[in-house]
């Protein structure tokens, strides 16, 4: 019997039976990813999109720079690391993010200094509170990211005029 194909993934068969815990695995990853959009989406909130992707070489960082989850401006110039929201779903951070720093590191253009701001989109709160130590001189700059309250946070970064805004969710377990 033939197995359906599909435009892009030509000559995959759908009629190969898989075992029942390929099935359980892929419908609980499905699940996981639906009830954390959903949460999202639920509040009004639209997380930004995370990219994977090999930030630019830099030598405050030990060996090349593997890749991994960044959001990240138009023309590169900006990253920052989206491990913490990327666990779960694209911007979704669910973790008890009340009062408690979350350490980002960024690719910014080389010695310019970085200010970053934040704002809770879906109801009144103190701003995000961004702590930037001193005198990183290359491209790469280590943050702490403070969200005081849970919610739909917009963070805003600038650095000469360069600049990368992006929006996450962030709820408790």
């Amino acid at each position: 019997m033939p197995g359906l194909t599909l435009g892009a993934r030509q000559g995959y068969d759908f009629g190969v039976i898989a075992s029942p815990q390929k099935h359980i695995a892929w419908l609980g990853l499905l699940a996981a990813l639906l009830t954390g959009c959903a949460a999202a989406v639920a509040e009004g909130c639209m997380p930004s999109p995370i990219v994977w992707d090999q930030p630019p070489d830099d030598p405050a960082i030990g060996g090349a720079p593997q890749p991994g989850h960044y959001f990240v401006n138009s023309d590169k110039s900006i990253w920052a690391s989206a491990w913490w929201a990327a666990e779960d779903a694209d911007g979704v951070w669910d973790e008890d993010a009340q009062g408690y720093g979350i350490k980002v590191g960024w690719f910014r253009p080389e010695g310019v200094t970085l200010h970053i701001s934040g704002q809770r989109l879906d109801a009144p709160a103190a701003p995000l509170v961004a702590q930037i130590p001193c005198c990183y001189p290359t491209r790469f700059q280590a943050t702490g990211l403070i969200f005081p309250t849970e919610g739909c946070w917009q963070v805003e970064a600038q650095a000469g005029d360069r600049q990368l805004s992006f929006v996450v969710w962030v709820g408790e377990d």
